[in-house]
């Protein structure tokens, strides 16, 4: 099998994209969550939480994929380019950005995909990536299983109009923080239907529901650097576990297929709370084959 080689080289090549070890823009550093105004350093654990909850989201990669797999002999090669309009002027991005003011985080990713086979009558497929956080030292790397409940109606009769049905479950691990362990894992599934146009084309409008888990912890967090013999100025914010930050992520988009070149468009819609929704826009393109 390819696929591991492949992703390999993917996450060497967005390694190297990244540049040297040195902050960028879109770092963050804890210590400006740590308030130093009292007799003793206090960790600011809510805005730690959604400082979690909000680079949780950034990085679990956008969902612009239709539900249908590529099937056991079949790959798919994509690069993907996401932007992430957030609030970066909230206090907790503020005080924790290596570089203050605001900005639109955008995210650079590669993955492969490739079909396998499962004892049941069901097509499955793997997804391997890894995503970069552009003006930062973060990585994400991460892989995705998607089962197709129903998949490849076609012909004449009326149950070719049936549609693509997929459940998928994913895990990513953020890397490159010299404080933050950025853990999420996804649940949801996907339904669409591709339509042929011309002989060599095809268009397929898709959507996607996801509930994203979103963990964090930090290592210990020296309040006071200069001085590194006081120990007792050394912080550890409270761990957020998984359930403390879910979200419920909807995603619609369209792909279209030329010959054997892939461009799909798409945008998802996070649920946070009653009255707010973040917005996440992708594109992706490679091979589809």
């Amino acid at each position: 099998m390819r696929l591991l080689p492949t992703v390999a080289a993917v996450v060497t090549a967005a390694v190297a994209v990244a540049g040297p070890a040195r902050a960028g823009a879109m770092d963050v550093d804890l210590h400006g969550l740590v308030d130093t105004s009292g007799a003793a350093p206090q960790t600011r654990d809510e805005d730690f939480r959604l400082l979690v909850r909000d680079l949780g989201l950034i990085f679990t990669p956008t969902n612009i994929q239709p539900a249908e797999t590529t099937g056991v002999s079949g790959f798919d090669f994509a690069m993907q380019y996401s932007f992430h309009p957030m609030a970066l002027d909230k206090p907790y991005w503020q005080d924790a950005l290596v570089q203050k003011g605001t900005r639109l985080p955008m995210t650079l990713g590669a993955s492969a995909r490739k079909g396998f086979v499962l004892p049941v009558p069901l097509a499955s497929e793997i997804e391997m990536g890894a995503q970069w956080l552009i003006e930062s030292r973060m990585l994400n790397m991460g892989a995705n299983v998607r089962l197709a409940l129903n998949e490849g109606f076609t012909g004449n009769h009326w149950w070719s109009f049936i549609p693509d049905l997929a459940v998928n479950m994913g895990i990513n691990r953020v890397v490159g923080s010299d404080d933050l362990d950025l853990l999420t894992v996804t649940a949801g599934g996907a339904v669409s239907k591709g339509f042929g146009l011309f002989g060599s084309v095809n268009v397929c409008p898709y959507f996607g529901y996801q509930s994203i888990f979103i963990n964090g912890a930090t290592r210990v967090i020296d309040a006071d650097p200069i001085d590194t013999t006081n120990v007792d100025d050394n912080v550890v914010f409270t761990v957020v576990s998984l359930t403390e930050n879910r979200v419920d992520r909807f995603s619609g988009g369209l792909r279209v297929i030329v010959a054997h070149v892939m461009f799909s468009a798409g945008v998802d819609a996070d649920v946070v709370d009653a009255n707010t929704t973040l917005l996440h826009y992708g594109i992706r393109t490679g091979l589809n084959f």
